[in-house]
């Protein structure tokens, strides 16, 4: 959707209505209805941000916290093959279906998870050999480096 208007974390629509000759919308993603109309676009948002503030004097009023947009879950019907597929890579990978998807989602939108980023570097490094010792090196590490001493 592109005609998205944004405050405090709220987002609003914006439909025309040719009949009623306005524009009109709803604060988005809350379990409450709270709608604005205006005959511009400029007063459109200036509707919008005039609703939000409505909405969250009257919840003060009322002792109630006010709707926010997400909750942060949500059901995805993905059928019962790719269903299989995920729960298995899961399994395999040692972590949740709710982990590989929520990670499948980070990477589609190409946004690091903003609780986690995952670092990985490799060590390298030069010896200069004085004595005859044999250095074997591990990369990435995955244990302690071992000296071979060669007589």
């Amino acid at each position: 959707m592109k005609n998205l208007l944004r405050y405090k974390g709220f987002l609003g629509s914006v439909e025309v209505s040719v009949e009623d000759n306005c524009i009109h919308g709803k604060i988005l993603f809350i379990d409450d209805i709270v709608t604005y109309e205006a005959e511009s676009p400029a007063q459109l948002e200036v509707e919008f941000k005039a609703a939000v503030e409505d909405y969250l004097d009257t919840c003060k009023e009322l002792g109630r916290e006010p709707n926010r947009p997400f909750s942060g879950s949500f059901n995805v019907r993905i059928g019962p093959e790719l269903h299989q597929r995920v729960a298995r890579h899961a399994a395999t990978s040692n972590t949740s279906i709710n982990e590989v998807i929520k990670q499948a989602v980070i990477e589609c939108l190409n946004e690091p998870d903003p609780k986690e980023v995952i670092h990985k570097h490799y060590h390298t490094f030069e010896y200069k050999n004085t004595y005859d010792i044999d250095i074997e090196q591990v990369t990435p590490w995955e244990k302690e480096p071992t000296l071979k001493v060669v007589n």
